[in-house]
Parts: structure tokens; C-alpha cells; sequence
């Protein structure tokens, strides 16, 4: 008798735990969705600036933003997968460089990090939700200042989803949950990992969504070939570390900004170009109507 008591105690207490670990399924009006890409319309070039999954090299990303701000160019359009999703939004949401390199200087993994002892991964994924929601005042996906999709990846089937609106964290939070790391997301009945896990650099979200010039940052350690559909490909020389590694942000940041400084002349070179490619159109009409 004491011994299936034991046992039934043992069950009890493991199914009770079970409950309380499992994924919540969020289906509030706020959750993320994946809308029709608007196209961003302009009679310049557009830029479309992608920022790839990459764990804490993720860091890179701030520096690249930094040297790219410092030569005047600015994204139109922002795409943003696992780490680099969680710079982009912030990035979109209208924080400047200088604002994003005190915060990553500032930060340490417990701030984004919530550790725990049950569940389907070793971090359950609210606190950086939060942290995200917290950053941007609450603003949905839609409400950012610059047009901006986070992409995910349904568990299941790693089909790419690209989030155009609803709650940002969560959609970040989504983005960046690495399989057995990481808690799954459930929206809507639909568990999503890593964005990463699809694609880790995707190119042609920005593309779709009416980016003329496609700038990829891919921090990952083997390369993406995804990113080899942009115009200009950022592979910044960052430390190999753990996912959750942040002791070589500096370095990763200073890695981030010398790569994007080497690519400015490429940047600019194509901007001239797309700028007479875009303006030709305009003048034979011009001319045809004299």
C-alpha cells in the first residue's frame, strides 16, 4: 500500500507539473498573424534591410546598424528572424543606433532569459516577450514606425511564417524560441520555433515586401543561402560561443559595425544605379509627352 502511495503521489505531482509547464495557446485578439505583405512604395530606391538568426552573435547586429546610420543609409523595410528579429524590432519600432548599443552593452541574459526546471526547453520565453513589449510601449507589429515582419517557423512542418501584425514580443518570442531550448510559441492552436529553423536569413521577405536594394546580415557560422538572394550579403566576423553566450557582445558589435563599413561602397554604388534605373522610366515619359 505505501509503496502505490508513493506511486500515486509521485504521479499526481508529475501530472500537476505537466500543467503548469505546458505552452499557453495564445488566442487573444492581439496575438500575431501573418497579414498579406504591403508593398513600400517609393520613387527612390527602396532598401530592405534583413537581419539573420544567429544566437548571441546576434550582437553584430547593433554594430551594423551603427556604421550603416553613420553613412546615411536607412532602411525602408525590416526583416527579422531569431536574434536578429529581436534588433529589428526594436530598430523598427524607432530606436537609433546609439539608443540599441547602450541597451546591448546594458543588457545581461537574465534580462531576456527565464530559466526553469520544467517544460519542453530550459527557457520558457515570457521574459523576453515582455522585455520587447516593454521596449516599444506596447506597440503592435502594424504600429511601428517602419514597416517591419518578423519571421517564424511552425514546429511540425518548418514552414515559414512571416508575421505582419499583431503583438510584437510575442511574435519575437515566437522567432527566436530554438527547439529544445527554447519553449515552443502557441498561436492559435499552432506551436512555432526558431524562424531560423525555415530560413535563416530571409531575403526575399524583404524583397516581397517591395525592397528594391536587399541588405542581408547573416551572423550564423556556416553562411545561409538564403542570404545569397540579397544585393549586398554582411558576414561579420563574430566569436563562436553559445546560443546564450552574451560575453563577447562588444566584440560581436565591433565585428558587426567594421563588416558593414567594408560594404558601404557597394551600398552606395547600388543606390546610384537603381536611382538612374527607377528615374529612366520617368523620362521617356516626360519626353513622350513634349
Amino acid at each position: 500500500m505505501r509503496r502505490i502511495a508513493k506511486f500515486l503521489a509521485v504521479l499526481t505531482v508529475g501530472v500537476l507539473a505537466g500543467c503548469a509547464t505546458a505552452p499557453v495557446n495564445y488566442t487573444a485578439a492581439d496575438a500575431p498573424y501573418a497579414a498579406p505583405l504591403v508593398r513600400f512604395t517609393a520613387p527612390r530606391p527602396v532598401i530592405g534591410l534583413v537581419l539573420g538568426a544567429g544566437g548571441s552573435r546576434g550582437f553584430a547586429h547593433v554594430g551594423v546598424l551603427k556604421a550603416l546610420e553613420a553613412a546615411g543609409i536607412e532602411a525602408d523595410v525590416i526583416v527579422g528572424v531569431s536574434s536578429g528579429a529581436v534588433v529589428s524590432a526594436l530598430h523598427a519600432g524607432g530606436m537609433r543606433a546609439a539608443a540599441l548599443e547602450s541597451a546591448a552593452l546594458g543588457i545581461e541574459d537574465n534580462d531576456l532569459l527565464d530559466f526553469t526546471l520544467f517544460g519542453p526547453g530550459i527557457i520558457e520565453g515570457g521574459r523576453l516577450q515582455d522585455y520587447i513589449n516593454d521596449m516599444l510601449n506596447n506597440r503592435p507589429i502594424e504600429a511601428l514606425t517602419k514597416p517591419f515582419a518578423v519571421v517564424a517557423a511552425e514546429r511540425v512542418s518548418s514552414h515559414m511564417t512571416v508575421f505582419t501584425r499583431g503583438n510584437t514580443g510575442l511574435a519575437v518570442r515566437a522567432s527566436a524560441s530554438v527547439p529544445k531550448l527554447f519553449w515552443p510559441v502557441v498561436i492559435r492552436g499552432v506551436e512555432y520555433v526558431d524562424g531560423g529553423v525555415a530560413s535563416r536569413v530571409p531575403a526575399s521577405v524583404a524583397r516581397d515586401m517591395g525592397a528594391d536594394i536587399v541588405i542581408a546580415v547573416d551572423v550564423s557560422w556556416r553562411g545561409s543561402i538564403d542570404a545569397q538572394q540579397a544585393d549586398v550579403v554582411i558576414r561579420p566576423k563574430t566569436v563562436r560561443s553559445r546560443i546564450t553566450d552574451f560575453s563577447h557582445k562588444l566584440a560581436n558589435l565591433s565585428a558587426g559595425e567594421e563588416a558593414a563599413l567594408a560594404a558601404v561602397p557597394q551600398i552606395r554604388d547600388l543606390l546610384v544605379r537603381v536611382a538612374a534605373e527607377k528615374a529612366r522610366p520617368l523620362q521617356v515619359g516626360v519626353a513622350a509627352r513634349r
